[in-house]
């Protein structure tokens, strides 16, 4: 009897501290919790190997440097350009290291990696075995076979330079900035992403650099303009069915900065892009904003992310490009929320 209930009072036990509605444990292993925090991209300097990732925690505002190297046991490599989530794995494209080196995002082990000949910008996937890689000198975007972790074929381009990608459709949309030595670009080319070749071309303003897609589905690309000449940039509006420019908001000056960035709200219904400082405006406005909302200060901001849950701004101050600088953290009004050191030029913020 005695037995009998010990092991009753036991299971009673047991089963009183199992609640149905907790959460589900995470695992000892795991870095990066679905919707706890951002992913920190930091560039690193040039020829000094020094990529890495940061991760900013929401819970404790606390950040975990060099997530890679402390989980692999070695460097993550030299330019961090840009990082692509799909679904559990990121694929971080190392620029000057000619690498994607491939991770699960939870734990951020290395799953192997992309070799890819030239100097890698950006990583777009096209189908669950294919995915595109733009190319910063070479002339191209590299078809890459994900099955064989290879480039299969490149599809060659008029301009040297090939930046961000967007997929509608069975169609890839590639900004190809100005490259020194050819003539000015105003170009966004076309590939058919079935066949993999060039089938198109949109003239929009001098050196289109980033893009991204409104919910209406209209494609918006930031141009810097042409230094050589001093010709402005600005925003342009394309449709992507017809391949005409909807709407062109030229820039004022060519003021712009190093990196302008380009960004969108969960909703894709307000834009935010850098020229020195951060400005903003919704994708139905009929002229660019006349001031920032959140201005320089005398920082070189390189990297911008929209928080998705919060609508929070997020940017990066390159700094001098070879020592560890600072990421901050704005609500959409504009006010600073936070501010944490991160690795060196932080340029992207991911989440997950």
């Amino acid at each position: 009897m005695r037995i009998s209930f010990l092991l009753a009072l036991l299971a009673t036990l047991w089963l009183a501290n199992c609640n149905t509605d907790d959460e589900t444990p995470v695992p000892d292993d795991t870095v990066v919790e679905a919707g706890a925090g951002v992913l920190v991209t930091n560039e690193g300097g040039f020829n000094d190997g020094n990529a890495s990732v940061s991760y900013y925690r929401f819970g404790d505002n606390t950040i975990q440097q060099e997530i890679f190297a402390g989980v692999n046991e070695r460097p993550l490599g030299d330019i961090l350009q840009s990082m692509t989530l799909v679904g559990d794995t990121a694929y971080l494209v190392l620029n000057n290291s000619q690498r994607i080196e491939i991770v699960d995002v939870k734990t951020f082990e290395s799953l192997g990696a992309i070799a890819v000949q030239g100097s890698p910008r950006y990583f777009l996937p096209i189908d669950e075995e294919t995915a595109y890689v733009s190319d910063l000198f070479g002339g191209v975007v590299h078809v890459v076979d994900l099955s064989l972790r290879a480039v299969i074929v490149s599809v060659p381009l008029p301009q040297n330079w090939a930046e961000q990608m967007i997929k509608v459709g069975n169609e890839v949309f590639v900004s190809c900035p100005s490259s020194f030595g050819q003539p000015p670009s105003r170009q966004l080319y076309v590939i058919d992403a079935v066949n993999h070749v060039l089938v198109d071309s949109i003239e929009v303003g001098l050196s289109p650099t980033a893009m991204l897609q409104d919910a209406a589905g209209s494609i918006w690309v930031l141009c810097s303009g042409d230094f050589d000449t001093n010709t402005p940039g600005g925003l342009y509006q394309v449709d992507p069915q017809t391949k005409a420019v909807l709407q062109s908001f030229p820039f004022a000056d060519n003021n712009i900065g190093f990196a302008p960035r380009l960004a969108i709200d969960k909703a894709g219904s307000r834009l935010y892009y850098t020229k020195i400082g951060l400005y903003t405006m919704p994708i139905n406005a009929g002229a660019l904003p006349s001031e920032p909302l959140i201005t320089a200060d005398g920082r070189d901001l390189y990297g911008l992310g929209i928080e998705p849950g919060t609508g929070n701004i997020w940017l990066g101050d390159a700094g001098d490009y070879k020592s560890r600088q600072m990421i901050y953290r704005y609500d959409g009004d504009g006010n600073l929320l936070d501010s944490k050191l991160a690795g060196v030029a932080p340029s992207g913020f991911y989440f997950y």
